[in-house]
């Protein structure tokens, strides 16, 4: 009391001047005071939520479309002109029912000729069990006799044909040519046809006498004969003529055989070396026969040893896989349903080619339906098999909904605009009339959970530290607030999310923006 007293004294005595400055710093002491140690009033800038006891669900919208368990796309396995169709679109049908069939003449030509070879082997696998008659062994000689001369005839005609090709070779347009190379001559006229089957040069000289000019023959034959500007006389036995020329200074001409620079000779030779080839084939395939003839008597002559049957066996065997192959054929030629279902549409017309695995028909099972989706790799992670599903259809309106689950998830994904996504198939469940290829609009239940404390999820902030923070208001009038760690569950729909832990109750108000 004493010190206030004596305050009081000295404040008495200052000056006016003085009791002014500490008045005024007084005030400004006092009002800082009050702005440092008094809350701020944020309630005009702050906007907060309350938190909330809720039933959070967090769904997956997608958009599929109805697909039949079956649908199938049916063809022809092979082309051909369509001959019957034994059904119409909207008929119901069941598996292995006849829908169309193609022209069938040549698979039922071959199924019957298979059903012959067959029957054929059996036959022949039965007579060898019983063994050849004397009139077969008898009928094997004569056809063995007959491979024989059919030999000797095949050889004798091969040989003159050869020959033939070998005496067009020798007379490939025979010519005469000096025996020392020469310019600017006129050389003496070849005919006739060479036959001494023999190659080589033929040398001819000319030379005078008193008789007048003559000539001699030397090489492939002797011989002399006169020299004529007017007849073609004989080249000594050769079957050659020659004709000299009126004048020349060339006494020693040399006729080649066969000529090489002929124009012929080159298709002369090519003949002759394809009638040696031929020549060769023949015989061969003659001896072939007269080695199977052998053959076939020795066996008719044998009596029936194990071998024989088991290739009996066999050929049986081989006949029956034909039988199979064209029956096979035949089918190839009908187009039944591979399971029972509904004609929902027909591509062909009777008469019309039908191409080998070209769509024609589609059977579907309308009565037995599902939905399919395509849902991206951020979402999939979500969905889990027997999720529920509710559903709307376009082609049935808003005001029709349905229910669902999720029946399965393809493991493997596929790019669809360029985003990776994963095929999901769901079930549909009400008496409402759906056809496949509807559109549907799927919202799936991917988690759901009861009465949890949530809070718009705009109201969680990362704090300082990267830790999931909130703004708990202390003060609700003026909005003060202070930061509060949590962690977060279900991130549900509404923009909604679970609080799992943190200082936080059912009632509390929280921050979810700050005005600037």
């Amino acid at each position: 009391m004493k010190k206030l007293k004596t305050l009081i004294k000295r404040v008495r005595g200052w000056s006016l001047k003085k009791k002014i400055f500490y008045g005024i710093l007084l005030v400004i002491l006092v009002f800082a005071g009050i702005k440092i140690f008094t809350p701020p009033d944020n309630s005009k800038n702050i906007i907060t939520d309350t938190v909330k006891r809720l039933d959070l669900k967090a769904t997956v919208l997608a958009t599929g479309q109805v697909v039949s368990a079956t649908d199938l796309d049916l063809s022809f396995q092979q082309s051909g002109i369509v001959r019957t169709l034994k059904v119409k679109v909207g008929d119901k049908v069941v598996a292995g029912q006849v829908l169309a069939t193609l022209d069938q003449s040549n698979e039922l030509a071959a199924l019957t000729q298979a059903r012959g070879t067959v029957a054929a082997a059996r036959a022949k696998y039965e007579k060898i069990l019983a063994g050849s008659s004397n009139e077969e062994i008898e009928l094997a000689k004569v056809a063995l006799a007959n491979a024989k001369n059919d030999y000797e005839r095949v050889k004798s005609q091969q040989k003159t044909l050869v020959a033939n090709a070998y005496k067009n070779l020798l007379n490939s347009t025979p010519e005469a040519t000096p025996v020392t190379p020469a310019d600017n001559y006129t050389a003496p006229t070849i005919s006739g046809s060479y036959n001494l089957d023999k190659e080589g040069d033929i040398f001819i000289s000319t030379y005078s006498t008193g008789g007048g000019e003559k000539f001699n023959l030397a090489g492939l034959l002797d011989g002399s004969g006169t020299v004529s500007t007017t007849a073609a006389q004989p080249v000594g036995n050769s079957g050659l003529y020659i004709k000299f020329p009126t004048s020349s200074a060339i006494t020693a001409w040399k006729i080649s055989l066969p000529n090489l620079a002929a124009a012929d000779y080159i298709t002369n030779l090519n003949a002759y070396h394809s009638a040696l080839r031929t020549e060769e084939q023949a015989l061969g395939g003659a001896e072939a026969m007269i080695d199977q003839r052998n053959a076939e008597l020795a066996l008719k002559q044998a009596s029936a040893r194990p071998a024989d049957i088991e290739a009996a066996q066999a050929d049986i065997l081989g006949a029956q896989g034909i039988l199979e192959a064209a029956a096979a054929n035949l089918e190839h030629t009908i187009l039944r349903a591979p399971e029972s279902g509904t004609i929902t549409k027909i591509e062909i017309k009777l008469g019309e080619l039908a191409q080998a695995l070209a769509k024609i028909m589609v059977l579907e099972d309308v009565n037995n339906l599902y939905l399919e989706a395509n849902i991206n790799e951020v979402n999939i992670k979500e969905i889990k098999i027997g999720a529920p599903i509710d559903l709307t259809f376009d082609a049935l309106g808003p005001e029709i909904f349905l229910q669902g689950k999720v029946l399965e998830i393809e493991p493997s994904s596929s790019l669809v605009g360029g985003v990776v996504n994963y095929k999901i198939t769901g079930s549909v469940e009400g008496e409402v009339k759906l056809l496949p290829g509807m559109t549907a609009n799927m919202t799936i239940l991917a988690s759901e959970k009861k009465n949890v404390l949530a809070v718009p999820a705009r109201a969680v902030i990362i704090g300082h530290d990267g830790g999931k923070i909130i703004r708990l208001v202390t003060e609700r009038e003026k909005k003060t607030y202070e930061e509060v760690p949590i962690q977060t569950g279900l991130e549900a729909d509404g923009g909604l999310v679970e609080i799992l832990s943190g200082a936080l109750q059912e009632g509390d108000e929280v921050v979810l923006a700050i005005k600037k």
